[in-house]
């Protein structure tokens, strides 16, 4: 098949691997796949300090009234011709869309070349921006979201309370299917951590806990923090390394200062996605401190592939994922002293962080969390879509026009 992926993002780098990820899997099954975007996927690609910033159009909005709203409806003048266009060029079967706010680009095109829209949300993003100030018009907002995703073909929502959120503000139950994140077992295959990598990061002969990804307030790092103080596991032999960087790092480094803890938490600093395996080799437990309500995060699904053991918050889409107590050591959401527990469980216990770990790495080839399924689904509801609209699939020397 001939697909078109288009997305309205800075390619930075979790929406990097998701879509690099997703385009790999459906190329190798042999389908062809056009990028369509404003930014490539590989733009500046290794630049961790780029990823972890926030675009300068962000900040330029939010000093104008509705800044937001005009910014991102804006981008429909320039993202329709330059889809169209791509569209005009190739015989396409469909377009698979990464969903952004106020983007109509694919449901248009969609709709003049009569091909099937395939809308990947992995946030409710009318909610999202409303909540984070980010917007001043919630009902403009949630009008434009339930108007992108009823046009859709079909909607793919990366976890059962997203898809319920989306019910809730109006849109079709019929056309959403949940399918999970997934990962690529060839990219994150278990290894053993590299002695000089730990000896200059000081964790030799230590259990080390660790976080990897961005240093953001909603990643609840102030929360591990405190809960590592708190159980002092330093005590137990146990180190805390976070991998990473981003807006909240100052006041992680003032946190660790004032708790004391400079000798037994390291910063590792912002590290390329690549070399991400290597850093979590030195990991014994993996740490998701805080997620929201609807996303799916694709660390946790990174630390199954490698066979970690994993201390995740107890919730719905963390629960879809990882069952307890077999897969994982859950604690409260926002509860320092049950995070704490959790913590010292997995120090105290390295069978119990042997074990957990295997059954959660069985868990992702036994519940299909893979890139290449995921195309697979995706591929079979575009065909069920070209059937169901009577779309015929013409030779690929023939003109749509």
């Amino acid at each position: 098949m001939r697909i078109i992926y288009h997305h309205r993002t800075r390619s930075t780098d979790a929406q990097r691997i998701h879509i690099r990820e997703i385009v790999k899997a459906f190329e190798s099954f042999g389908h062809e796949v056009e990028i369509v975007s404003l930014i490539p996927i590989d733009a500046q690609e290794g630049n961790a300090e780029r990823d972890a910033s926030e675009a300068l159009w962000k900040r330029c909005a939010r000093r104008v009234p509705f800044g937001y709203e005009i910014v991102q409806l804006a981008y429909n003048l320039v993202g329709i011709p330059m889809l169209l266009a791509a569209l005009w060029r190739r015989n396409v079967h469909f377009i698979y869309e990464r969903y952004s706010l106020f983007n109509f680009t694919g449901v248009i095109a969609a709709r003049l070349f009569g091909i099937p829209l395939i809308l990947e949300v992995n946030s409710p993003f009318a909610l999202e921006q409303s909540r984070d100030k980010e917007i001043r018009s919630f009902r403009l907002a949630q009008w434009s979201e339930r108007f992108i995703c009823n046009h859709a073909t079909q909607i793919i929502t990366v976890s059962t309370p997203l898809a319920r959120i989306l019910q809730s503000s109006g849109i079709s139950r019929r056309l959403i299917t949940v399918m999970a994140n997934g990962v690529s077992i060839e990219d994150f295959r278990p290894g053993v951590a590299e002695p000089e990598l730990l000896a200059k990061l000081g964790l030799v002969g230590q259990v080390v806990i660790g976080f990897v990804g961005w240093f953001r307030n909603w990643h609840g790092l102030d929360l591990l923090l405190r809960a590592f103080h708190q159980g002092n596991p330093a005590a137990l032999g146990a180190k805390l390394l976070l991998i990473g960087d981003g807006p909240a790092m100052s006041g992680l480094r003032a946190t660790v200062r004032e708790l004391g803890l400079e000798q037994n938490v390291i910063f590792a600093g912002p590290v390329p996605h690549v070399e991400v395996p290597r850093y979590l080799d030195l990991i014994d437990i993996t740490v998701q401190p805080s997620a929201n309500e609807y996303c799916c995060p694709m660390k946790i699904l990174e630390y199954m592939a490698l066979g970690k053991a994993i201390v995740a918050p107890r919730q719905e889409n963390i629960q879809e994922l990882l069952h307890e107590p077999e897969e994982a050591q859950f604690f409260t959401q926002g509860d320092v002293t049950s995070l704490m527990d959790a913590l010292v469980t997995l120090v105290r216990d390295r069978q119990r962080r042997i074990d957990t770990g295997l059954r959660a790495k069985a868990a992702i080839t036994g519940r299909g969390y893979l890139w290449t399924t995921n195309a697979q689904r995706v591929i079979e509801i575009s065909e069920s879509a070209l059937r169901l609209s009577s779309v015929s699939v013409e030779p690929e020397s023939a003109s749509r026009f």
